[in-house]
């Protein structure tokens, strides 16, 4: 009875238990790896920009190009109408301070930045040209034209920046950008500014990071072809605008560029009259074409050369400002990846220490489990006989 019963039972036990062992432990370490993949997070080292950044970006610029294309007409229409060389040369100063200023400040690494940068200079200018400013009384009887760009320009970009930005951050900004002003108001048309980002963060601390603003590779690689459009589309009217002014300057003037091709074609036409009539006196007519032609070149060259100056030093900004931006976007991509290598290596000795643990606690409970069952495996028929001989015993006994 004893052997019956209990022979087959025993490896039928121990087969079902080594069984229900294995699927168990497969089973703990499916979960267990599901469980650690969902602690896996790919972090991307690009961060896009938001629609509202993008839209900051690029109605600024869209802004700054009007304000540019307005004050180039208001210089023409200067240079057409007025007599005074001084109001002149204030108004080609004025374009250019413009077109330096507006194109740093819209073009600043960040969106917002941009923004906010664009906004302060508005400001400024409106406040230089306004009434008590130090420009008040540069531009003669342009002055209310002029005023009225800069007080549109200021409006625009107010109205801008409502429309992008939270009440609480439209109060931030216009907060520390009034005291921006009022701190740093322009002098004169050097216009010299003390950084608005350099203020911007001692304000603020670390309380904003301008790498979280580069944008992914494709927006980045976007955003310097758009700005090497903008210096395309502004440095030959800078140029232009500073050669006149250099000319003027050197009291070269477009009545006198006039005077001196009437003088030179009065002359050729005497060379050429001379020539035909006494050639003997064609020497001293070429002589004076010379000296006239020698004149005009050395004024061009000097022009030249100013211009030369100013054209290279607007590049080497430009790929300053490219260098910079790409060492700004390469530093955030390698902290990016060193974060992401860091979380995988934290998570994969987290998976490791945590299959570990829930495999020795599944081995334990088996381990414990094959005891028991062992146990009363070989305890039944012990016990059964000890059961069966006591009744036997008594019977035999009665």
């Amino acid at each position: 009875m004893s052997s019956r019963s209990c022979g087959p039972t025993r490896p039928l036990l121990r087969s079902t238990s080594a069984g229900a062992t294995r699927a168990g432990l497969a089973a703990l370490l499916l979960a267990t790896a599901l469980t650690g993949c969902s602690l896996i997070s790919i972090k991307s080292p690009e961060r896009p920009l938001s629609a509202r950044d993008m839209n900051a970006r690029i109605l600024t610029r869209e802004l700054t190009t009007h304000f540019i294309a307005a004050n180039g007409r208001n210089t023409d229409n200067i240079l057409f109408t007025e007599t005074d060389p001084a109001v002149i040369n204030n108004a080609l100063r004025w374009e250019v301070g413009v077109i330096i200023t507006t194109r740093n400040a819209e073009t600043q690494l960040a969106p917002l930045m941009s923004l906010l940068d664009t906004w302060a200079l508005a400001l400024q200018l409106q406040g230089f040209v306004g009434a008590g400013g130090a420009g008040a009384k540069l531009f003669g009887t342009h002055q209310a034209a002029v005023r009225s760009l800069t007080d549109a320009y200021a409006d625009d970009v107010h109205a801008l920046a409502r429309s992008l930005l939270t009440t609480h951050e439209f109060t931030d900004y216009q907060s520390f950008i009034n005291e921006y002003v009022r701190a740093h108001p322009l002098q004169d048309l050097k216009f010299a500014r003390a950084s608005v980002i350099e203020e911007w963060g001692r304000a603020k601390g670390a309380e904003s990071s301008l790498l979280d603003e580069v944008g992914t590779i494709p927006q980045a690689l976007a955003d310097t072809s758009q700005r090497l459009q903008i210096y395309a589309d502004t440095v030959p009217v800078q140029t232009m605008r500073r050669t006149e002014l250099a000319l003027r300057e050197t009291g070269y003037t477009p009545e006198d560029v006039r005077a001196a091709m009437a003088r030179l074609d009065a002359r050729l036409e005497r060379l050429t009259a001379v020539a035909e009539s006494a050639p003997e006196l064609v020497r001293g007519a070429e002589q004076e074409v010379r000296q006239s032609l020698h004149e005009v070149l050395n004024r061009l060259d000097a022009s030249v050369g100013q211009t030369a100056i100013a054209f290279h030093t607007e590049r080497e900004a430009l790929f300053a400002d490219i260098q910079s931006e790409r060492e700004a976007l390469t530093t955030a991509v390698d902290a990016q990846r060193q974060a992401l290598t860091a979380d995988a290596a934290r998570i994969g000795q987290q998976l490791v220490r945590t299959s570990g643990d829930e495999v020795r606690r599944l081995t334990r409970q088996a381990m414990l489990l094959v005891i028991v069952l062992a146990l009363v495996v070989l305890g039944l028929p012990f016990a059964a006989g000890y059961v069966v001989g006591r009744a036997l015993s008594s019977y035999r006994g009665g």
